[in-house]
Parts: structure tokens; C-alpha cells; sequence
């Protein structure tokens, strides 16, 4: 039985994902370009893993998944191109708008961990509760 892939199981910026290499995450979400911003918003999908990214000329992003599988879990469709658009200064993807993107690499290491069955403490696939903030002494 051939394994079916599901949204839910799209990665998101800042939780582990299932295979490593190199992804797009989006972040700093909002639902309009013109939404008032109170907080930093939400955080978007991490798009991979990928062969490239590029940019040109600052009004579009391009990118190239690995797989077709991996391209229709976040896109819908087995297209490995992707061309991303920008709507001022935010990033285009599924409806949503979005103030920043990074691209990063995620070792084989780095992969989301299955549930622990024999710790006590287990191990975290939510990277974005191990973030500690940097004390800033304006002194120095």
C-alpha cells in the first residue's frame, strides 16, 4: 500500500521536518497587506525539500522542489516549479501574504523525531520553544 502524504503533514517553520534538505520558510504571516499588526504573526510553511531557490529582480521568488510528492503535499499538484510572488514587500503563497523568509538546511540529524517511548523527558520537535533570548546589557 503506497504511503499517502496529507496537509497536516506539510512542514511548518519552525517544527522539525520529516526529510532533510533545503527549505523556504515563511513567516511573519498575515491575511492581508494592509492587516494591522499588533504581534509578529503566524508562522507559515517551510517549503521542501528543495533543489533551489532564486530570486529575480526582487518581484518574484522562484523555487524547485526535490519530488513530486513533496511539491503536491504543500502545493496540490506534481509540479516541481514554483514561482512565488511578491506583494510589495511581503512574499505570496496559498492565500496568505508574508513578511519575512529564510532559507536554511536541515540535516538528516535535524529531521523531526519520532514520539519516545522509553524517556522520561522527551525530545522536542517544536524548535521554536528551545529559543532562549539573549540577555542585552547596553553597557557593553
Amino acid at each position: 500500500m503506497p504511503n499517502q502524504t496529507k496537509a497536516a503533514d506539510a512542514p511548518v517553520y519552525g517544527i522539525r521536518p520529516q526529510k532533510p534538505g533545503m527549505y523556504l520558510g515563511l513567516f511573519h504571516g498575515r491575511d492581508t497587506p494592509n492587516q494591522v499588526m499588533n504581534d509578529w504573526g503566524f508562522d507559515g510553511p517551510a517549503l521542501g525539500p528543495l533543489q533551489h531557490v532564486h530570486t529575480t529582480y526582487a518581484s518574484n521568488v522562484h523555487v524547485q522542489f526535490t519530488s513530486p510528492s513533496d511539491a503536491h503535499l504543500l502545493t496540490g499538484n506534481n509540479d516541481t516549479f514554483l514561482e512565488l510572488q511578491l506583494d510589495g514587500d511581503l512574499l505570496c503563497f496559498d492565500g496568505k501574504l508574508y513578511g519575512d523568509w529564510t532559507v536554511y538546511w536541515v540535516s538528516p540529524e535535524e529531521c523531526f523525531r519520532p514520539t519516545d517511548t522509553f524517556r522520561q523527558n522527551t525530545r522536542p520537535n517544536d524548535l521554536r520553544r528551545q529559543a532562549k533570548p539573549i540577555p542585552w546589557d547596553e553597557d557593553s
